[in-house]
C-alpha cells in the first residue's frame, strides 16, 4: 500500500479521471491518487528524495521527472509543502500584509518564495516558505496547481467537525516524526503548530503543554489523535492519566470508498484527496 522508494511502477488508463494529491517534505515525497469512477482505486507510495538539502531542487526534479507517473493529465492535483518556517494569521489580514508579517519574524537568509494560504473554515491565514525554485517549477510541471501548508488540510477537516460545538478540542496528527497539534475552542479555530517529536515523551509533553496554554478542561474537553499507530500506542496510554476523553480520530467513511486499505495512506492526503 505504502513503500519508501525512488519509483513508482505502475500504469494508471484514464488519468483524467483521477486525482492526484502529493505531500513534498524536507527529503521526500508521499502521494496518494485514486479514481473518482473507480472503487477501490487508492494508491499512496512515498519516494526518498537523493541528494539531501544540499542540491535539493534537483532531487526534487529529478524524483517527478524520473516517474511519468506524476506528468500524466490528472483531473486534478494537489500539493501541499512541508514548512517549519510559517505563521497562522487572522483572515481578514491581505495577502501582501500577511507576506509582510512573515517576514518581519523570519529572516529570508535561504531565498525561498514565501505562500499565503488562506483556509476558508478555519477564518485564518498561514503564511510560509517555499524553498527557492521549487514554487516555479511546482508551478510549470502541474500547470499552477494550488499549493497549501501541509496543516491546512488537516485543519480545515477537524473546523468542520468542530462547528457548532461547545465542547473544546485537541486533535493531534503523528507523522514523520512530528505531531501537527489544532486547538478549537467553541466550536471555532484557535491554535495549530507542528512539534518535531523524536520520542513519545517529547509529543506528550507538547500536546499537553498546548492543552494548559488553552485552559482545555481535562473532564469535558476532548484530546483525539490520528496518525502513526505506534506512536497512538504509546503516546495515548500516557494522555489519559490527565486527560479523560482521549480517543482515536473518526476515519472519514468517503475515505473507505476510494480505497480499502485508505487508513495506511496519510491521513492529511486522503483528506487533500477528498476535498471540493
Amino acid at each position: 500500500m505504502s513503500s519508501l522508494s525512488n519509483k513508482i511502477d505502475v500504469e494508471i488508463h484514464h488519468p483524467e479521471t483521477w486525482r492526484l494529491s502529493l505531500r513534498i517534505d524536507s527529503g521526500s515525497v508521499c502521494f496518494v491518487a485514486h479514481s473518482e469512477v473507480e472503487r477501490d482505486s487508492l494508491m499512496s507510495t512515498t519516494l526518498a528524495l537523493d541528494g539531501g538539502n544540499d542540491d535539493y531542487l534537483r532531487s526534487l526534479e529529478n524524483c517527478i521527472y524520473d516517474n511519468p507517473f506524476f506528468l500524466l493529465d490528472f483531473k486534478r492535483v494537489d500539493i501541499a509543502v512541508t514548512s517549519m518556517r510559517f505563521m497562522v494569521l487572522p483572515g481578514e489580514m491581505s495577502d501582501e500584509a500577511s507576506q509582510q508579517a512573515w517576514e518581519a519574524l523570519y529572516a529570508r537568509e535561504q531565498g525561498g518564495d514565501v505562500v499565503v494560504d488562506t483556509l476558508l473554515t478555519c477564518g485564518v491565514k498561514i503564511a510560509f516558505e517555499v524553498p527557492k525554485g521549487v514554487l516555479s517549477f511546482l508551478n510549470r510541471t502541474f500547470n499552477n496547481p494550488p499549493v497549501r501548508h501541509h496543516l491546512s488540510a488537516v485543519c480545515e477537516h477537524f473546523a468542520e467537525k468542530c462547528a457548532n460545538t461547545g465542547v473544546g478540542k485537541e486533535f493531534v496528527y503523528f507523522h514523520d516524526g512530528r505531531a501537527d497539534v489544532m486547538v478549537y475552542l467553541r466550536g471555532k479555530f484557535a491554535f495549530a503548530n507542528s512539534f518535531v517529536c523524536e520520542n513519545a515523551d517529547d509529543a506528550t509533553f507538547y500536546i499537553l503543554g498546548v492543552w494548559n496554554e488553552y485552559a482545555l478542561n481535562v473532564y469535558n474537553d476532548e484530546l483525539q489523535i490520528a496518525g502513526d499507530k505506534r506512536m497512538r500506542e504509546v503516546v495515548a496510554p500516557a494522555l489519559r492519566k490527565y486527560v479523560t476523553y482521549v480517543m482515536p480520530v473518526i476515519f472519514p467513511a468517503a475515505a473507505m470508498r476510494i480505497g480499502l486499505d485508505a487508513m495506511k495512506a496519510p491521513f492529511d492526503l486522503i483528506l487533500m484527496s477528498l476535498c471540493e
